[in-house]
């Protein structure tokens, strides 16, 4: 039983991971990380609706609503109320629904107008899932490509007529001019790729929502200071929340 958890959304969390670019007689480090910038289990009462902060309807008629175990029941499309502008990154839902054909769609992109981005498609492999448990369905993206998975095996990948443009994301019951008989989603997340950030200092002007680095731990500055040498972030929870 789910329902009796906290609901998370739209949380922020951080890996640090390492990028090699190589270039001409040699290579350079560029680290990055993985930051969650959404998050939703959809835990809470029976009944209750998604958080309007993350998700939107767009204006279409339906319904939504949270079963109380953890689970989104879904009769209509519903997309994210954000764009995602970042370079990299990856959307993954735990989806519940039998679909015949176009199993990727429902998972889909659109642009930041709402409409389904202009590009190319390649067939990768077989979409078709079962309809009996849940699946992974998950979008990987680059300034240039789009790449559709299911359960981790690519199944469709979209070369962007515009580069790096903004994305939205819409748990979509439509296939081919059809809808299914419903859909349930056990969760959602957004992660992408950002810069490392920069290693902690003393004598240094933080600002809140910054995030440092300092040994193997990432932070996240709770509120406004100047550093001072005995400040390190390990030392100083009040004003350093590890993340």
């Amino acid at each position: 039983m789910r329902g009796s958890a906290p609901r998370v959304l739209a949380v922020t969390a951080v890996v640090v991971t390492a990028t090699l670019a190589g270039g001409p007689g040699g290579t350079a480090e560029a680290a990055t990380v993985t930051r969650v910038v959404l998050s939703d289990d959809f835990t809470g009462g029976r009944g209750a609706g998604p958080d309007g902060d993350v998700w939107t309807t767009g204006g279409s008629r339906g319904f939504a609503w949270l079963d109380g175990d953890g689970r989104l029941a879904l009769g209509s499309t519903l997309r994210t109320e954000k764009t995602f502008g970042q370079a990299y990154g990856r959307a993954e839902a735990r989806i519940r629904m039998w679909r015949t054909d176009g199993a990727w769609k429902a998972l889909g992109v659109l642009d930041a107008a709402g409409r389904v981005p202009a590009g190319t498609v390649e067939t990768l492999g077989p979409d078709r899932v079962g309809g009996d448990d849940f699946h992974t369905y998950a979008v990987d993206w680059t300034p240039t490509t789009l790449t559709w998975s299911l359960d981790g095996r690519k199944v469709l990948r979209f070369t962007r007529a515009e580069k790096g443009a903004p994305l939205a994301f819409v748990l979509n019951l439509a296939s081919a001019g059809r809808y299914s008989s419903g859909m349930v989603v056990d969760s959602m997340k957004v992660s992408v790729q950002v810069p490392a950030p920069a290693k902690w200092k003393a004598f240094t002007a933080y600002k809140a929502g910054q995030f440092v680095g300092h040994g193997n731990a990432v932070y996240r500055v709770r509120e406004a200071h100047t550093s001072l040498p005995d400040w390190r972030p390990d030392l100083v929870p009040a004003l350093f929340q590890k993340v």
